[in-house]
């Protein structure tokens, strides 16, 4: 729950900075987007009773179509440079290339202006109730991992699925399931086949 605040809170900071880049308010940068002009005021961030509201990918849109910004600059606002951050485990990292079953590319990948980001979409239900079927997912084979990151990534492979990474040693991978309780797996990093780490996700 705090990581998801967090992220909620670096995303919302993040059009705020864009909004500020080009001399807008909030509301200036939704009536710009075409938007209701009360769209990311402040007390539309959150729900009567507190649970974090989310932004929708098309509203994401049309303020990077707006402001003449890419989805990068969206997700650098966001991610900046952590240096509790470790370099990503060696392994193959071709994470969208013939994505197996469990994702697909949604078509929107070009958009991000930028190589080492691509959008993709759930494609079934294996990951509820955290991800649905339908939700956009933005990752990254070159971002840096920390304990408590979600990651995509495909053992042996297989069908690419979601895990939370815990670390890693010489013994491989240290990843956990999704929702944070449960046994955490090491998996040989030879046997990771593909890896990148989940940015940021439509809800």
């Amino acid at each position: 729950m705090e990581r998801s605040k967090m992220r909620h809170d670096r995303l919302w900071a993040a059009i705020d900075a864009i909004a500020s880049r080009h001399g807008l308010t909030p509301s200036g940068l939704a009536r710009r987007a075409g938007l209701d002009a009360t769209a990311f005021n402040k007390s539309k961030r959150f729900t009567g009773d507190g649970r974090p509201r989310w932004p929708s990918t098309e509203s994401i849109a049309k303020i990077l179509a707006a402001t003449q910004s890419d989805l990068a600059d969206l997700v650098r606002l966001m991610d900046g440079h952590d240096a509790d951050r470790l370099p990503p485990p060696t392994a193959p990292r071709d994470v969208l290339a013939d994505l197996p079953a469990g994702f697909h590319d949604d078509g929107l990948a070009g958009s991000t202006g930028d190589d080492r980001l691509r959008m993709v979409s759930v494609d079934d239900g294996r990951m509820l109730p955290l991800y649905r079927p339908g939700d956009v997912l933005v990752v990254s084979p070159e971002a840096a991992l920390a304990p408590g990151d979600r990651v995509v990534l495909c053992i042996d492979d297989g069908a690419c699925e979601a895990r939370t990474f815990h670390g890693s040693s010489a013994a491989g991978l240290h990843l956990g399931p999704l929702a944070g309780t449960g046994a955490v797996e090491t998996v040989a990093t030879a046997r990771v086949s593909r890896l990148a780490r989940i940015l940021w996700v439509s809800q």
